[in-house]
């Protein structure tokens, strides 16, 4: 279960989440839905790390998110799929979705990348094809799956 309890983030002193409160039960799907500027991305940064909120509460299955660095989110079956795609343009297909599963080795290639083949099957067909030469959609793909690859209890997109 993810609980969010009174959060608030400003970004460069402007307060975009002013005491947010969201519970998402386990096995549940839940949509945030908001004009441009509303705070969707800015909750999901603090959620993975990337933004530091000023007060409030994170907590993921009886984890303190907040306490924790980024990169271990990932090791507590969090995948993130960011805006920008964030893939390594000189990597393959297969490598960039790789990377977050190399970075904790509790994860098993093999069974992470059948998973996300199982999913996504078009992927693999390009998974020797450098990230550079997809199109956007295919790119898109790319990252989805690189987040499926770690997002086994928790997927962010």
């Amino acid at each position: 279960m993810l609980q969010i309890e009174s959060l608030h983030v400003a970004i460069q002193s402007v307060d975009v989440l002013r005491g947010l409160s969201v519970q998402v039960d386990t096995g549940r799907m839940v949509g945030l839905i908001g004009r441009n500027g509303a705070g969707k991305t800015t909750l999901v940064r603090a959620v993975m790390g990337h933004l530091k909120p000023s007060q409030g509460r994170v907590v993921f299955d009886g984890h303190d998110l907040l306490a924790l660095p980024p990169h271990a989110r990932a090791a507590l079956g969090i995948g993130h799929m960011p805006e920008d795609r964030g893939l390594v343009p000189e990597l393959t297909v297969e490598e960039n979705i790789l990377v977050p599963v190399w970075a904790h080795r509790s994860l098993v290639e093999a069974e992470r990348l059948a998973l996300v083949y199982r999913v996504l099957p078009e992927l693999r067909e390009m998974r020797t094809r450098r990230a550079l030469l997809l199109s956007g959609g295919q790119q898109k793909l790319v990252a989805l799956a690189r987040a499926l690859a770690v997002g086994t209890r928790l997927l962010l997109l």
